[in-house]
């Protein structure tokens, strides 16, 4: 479960306004970091320019050591910030922490 949030960047407020829940089941256990994303494919029908909905990417760590990032996938959005790491190696509920 990732909370609603709020992200201040690039003269923007980038919004998710509500709790957003992600199927785990189908992740190798690892230690993932979720990202806020500006998401492109994303239909805003806001009027308020300033203001853009915002998304999530789970990013894992690669063999080399570097965390996957969302530009090198061809989901077509932008990195806004770390919201937290999620660890899906330990048994049971994986949680969201910063």
């Amino acid at each position: 479960m990732v909370p609603p949030f709020r992200i201040d960047c690039l003269n923007r407020r980038y919004v998710q306004a509500s709790e957003l829940r992600i199927d785990l089941s189908g992740l190798e256990p690892d230690l993932y970091r979720v990202l806020a994303v500006q998401n492109f494919w994303i239909e805003d029908r806001n009027p308020d320019l300033s203001e853009v909905l915002a998304g999530v990417f789970l990013a894992r760590r690669r063999a080399d050591g570097a965390w996957e990032e969302p530009e090198n996938w061809p989901v077509e959005c932008r990195t806004l910030g770390t919201l937290g790491y999620l660890d899906t190696r330990q048994p049971g509920r994986p949680s969201l922490s910063p």
